[in-house]
């Protein structure tokens, strides 16, 4: 979802004008930061593979349309089969009633993290069709008046068709927004949907969007995976997947405050067939944040890329953790072309 205590932006390549927004692996309309320069155009021509069931195919110039500018969201049609809304310059958004198989339940010891699935029958071949590429993402609501909460989807593509299921990682937070008419603090949608007490509990889910992670197609050498807080939940969805072959070593750097705080701790032990190397970067011990661990890493030799110009580096935080990590990266000779993000 683009992903410290894990947010990230977004923005639609449909329009110049450049909507603000709060996000981790969850966006929602409670704050906004001055960020765009980890945006990403949607429509750009430049070579790019794109994960499929079997392996990557060529990607497709296209306009993706994050829904983002919710205050010029409005419904349009409604059914018990679906709803849609639409957005000031034309682009429809459905929303499909999905119910959960597994309700929230908080995966941290402290913070507050949550894990969630949904699936069945109701998620139908048009929504698993459209999640073809790790680090796309959903739009979520809980009621159709709902400003959409947009959330990565944490499992691969694969999985999901294998299980008929996406799960996701959502942080809570603590408080709510004030609505700017009548002043009075409402709880938002990601609220909502951490509070959903019922593995029957149905929800509104639209079909997944954005470009995730496109590879470059040329030969990949070492991976580098940097994430914090729910950011490392489409990160997650990159690494189950793989559905790609490099020359060389992947690791993760995920940034955390401390252990109690860290999500997917088993899974991403047994990522990749336990291949990946999982870098753990608390900030309580004071030793910096993911990106600190990778400088040193570097500086000291304990890291070594087999050639800087052939390795990619996958990102997923908020904007002072992105541009330092790219920065890094450019330094420690990674092509920017090379560093990717799913927004």
């Amino acid at each position: 979802m683009c992903f410290a205590s894990s947010s990230s932006k977004t923005a639609s390549s449909c329009c110049t004008r450049r909507q603000k927004l709060t996000y981790n692996a969850v966006v929602h309309r409670t704050r906004s930061y001055s960020n765009t320069s980890a945006f990403s155009d949607a429509t750009t021509t430049s070579k790019c593979r794109r994960f499929s069931s079997s392996n990557f195919s060529r990607g497709e110039k296209t306009i993706d349309h994050p829904g983002n500018r919710q205050n010029f969201l409005k419904v349009s049609s409604s059914t018990s089969r679906d709803l849609k809304i639409k957005s000031a310059w034309g682009d429809d958004v459905q929303f499909f009633p999905c119910t959960l198989v597994k309700k929230p339940r908080k995966v941290t010891a402290k913070g507050d993290l949550y894990s969630l699935s949904i699936g069945g029958g109701a998620l139908g071949d048009e929504m698993m069709e459209k999640f073809s590429t790790p680090g796309q993402y959903v739009q979520m609501k809980v009621l159709p008046s709902d400003k959409p909460a947009f959330i990565a989807v944490a499992n691969g593509p694969r999985m999901a068709k294998k299980t008929n299921s996406f799960e996701f990682l959502v942080k809570r937070p603590s408080e709510g927004y004030t609505d700017k008419d009548t002043g009075e603090v409402l709880q938002s949608t990601a609220q909502k949907v951490c509070d959903l007490d019922s593995d029957e509990a149905s929800i509104l889910v639209s079909a997944p969007m954005g470009k995730g992670f496109r590879l470059p197609e040329d030969e990949i050498g070492d991976v580098l995976c940097f994430a914090a807080g729910s950011g490392i939940s489409p990160m997650k969805s990159f690494l189950e997947e793989e559905g790609f072959t490099h020359n060389g070593e992947t690791y993760v750097f995920y940034g955390t405050r401390d252990a109690a705080h860290t999500a997917f701790a088993e899974e991403l032990k047994t990522t990749m067939g336990g291949r990946a190397k999982i870098v753990n970067a608390y900030s309580a011990d004071g030793n910096g944040y993911a990106q600190d661990y990778f400088k040193r890493m570097i500086d000291s030799g304990e890291l070594k890329l087999k050639d800087p110009k052939k390795a990619i580096a996958v990102l997923c935080g908020q904007k002072e953790m992105t541009e330092q990590t790219i920065e890094m990266l450019e330094n420690a000779g990674v092509p920017r072309e090379r560093i990717l993000m799913n927004f």
